[in-house]
């Protein structure tokens, strides 16, 4: 019954000094990559933001590669309905971006959209 008694308290008072932890510690902490190099926000301002992102938001950006988690920020900014298919759009068309370009296709020309759509054809979205 001692041991019950000692073990209850320890838990409590482990409880106790958990909920007294102020909230951003207990906070998910905002993935790194998520700055821009020419407008950024102070630490604090950015996690505020990153704490009023729902879990599939948060997934979204987590799951992508620093280069790409712009993508569902904009889709969130954008306050797109479908997050995961303006996502996976834009990250698709991020990717076959690059991949035509590393080809020397010019931007705006046939050669660039007809590889662009190539690669979409077997390209396989992040999130499905």
């Amino acid at each position: 019954m001692k041991s019950f008694v000692q073990a209850f308290f320890a838990m409590a008072l482990m409880l106790t000094g958990w909920l007294a932890l102020p909230s951003a510690a207990l906070a998910d902490k905002a993935p790194e990559c998520m700055q821009s190099d020419t407008r950024s926000l102070t630490p604090e301002r950015l996690q505020e933001w990153w704490d009023k992102r729902s879990p599939e938001q948060q997934k979204y950006v987590r799951d992508l590669p620093c280069d790409e988690r712009y993508i569902p920020m904009v889709c969130i900014f954008l306050f797109n309905p479908d997050l995961k298919g303006c996502t996976n759009n834009g990250v698709a068309e991020s990717r076959a971006n690059k991949e035509c370009q590393a080809k020397g296709h010019d931007i705006l020309s046939e050669e660039m959209l007809a590889c662009k759509n190539n690669y979409k054809k077997t390209f396989k979205y992040p999130f499905s």
